[in-house]
């Protein structure tokens, strides 16, 4: 996603497995502090978890583990010049389920992932495809949330993420 900042400045964000920045700018010496702040579990408050400075043509990022809400400031001295707010309502998140190593060659444990699946679209309202070995064979139709298909068309990822389970 692309976050307009000062003049012809602007940063681009992804949120896939985490949160990463990139600066463009047409000055060589241009410099933004970025504040890294997510939202938890029905809290309608950000706490900042971090900050960094990126410049021209370089990027930053900071690791999630969990599918939650971000939001992304972008300052100069003491001036916020730009924000990008990952709001998850009604936005396509993607979770890929892995096995935890203490269990390869076993499948992911169905019943953890039906539980967080659930839980995070009722906490964000969010349109949630998950993934995992063996996926295209269960019937999703009782779920809140959907499987991730070969030929799903998805036009914007808001998050993705990928967990053990």
């Amino acid at each position: 996603m692309r976050v307009e900042l000062q003049g012809k400045d602007y940063a681009n964000v992804s949120f896939a497995n985490k949160c990463r920045v990139a600066i463009k700018s047409e000055e060589a010496d241009c410099s933004y502090n970025v504040r890294w702040c997510r939202r938890r579990k029905a809290s309608d408050n950000y706490d900042e978890i971090g900050r960094m400075d990126v410049a021209q043509g370089r990027w930053g990022s900071h690791n999630f583990e969990d599918i939650e809400q971000w939001k992304v400031e972008f300052w100069i001295d003491d001036k916020m010049v730009g924000v990008f707010d990952n709001h998850l309502a009604n936005k396509t998140v993607i979770l890929v389920a892995k096995t935890k190593e203490s269990k390869i060659g076993k499948q992911p444990d169905f019943q953890e992932i039906t539980k967080y699946c659930t839980d995070k679209v009722n906490e964000f309202n969010c349109d949630l495809r998950v993934y995992f070995k063996g996926s295209c064979a269960i019937d999703f139709s009782e779920f809140n949330f959907k499987p991730l298909r070969l030929n799903d068309v998805i036009t914007d990822m808001h998050f993705g993420l990928e967990k053990e389970f």
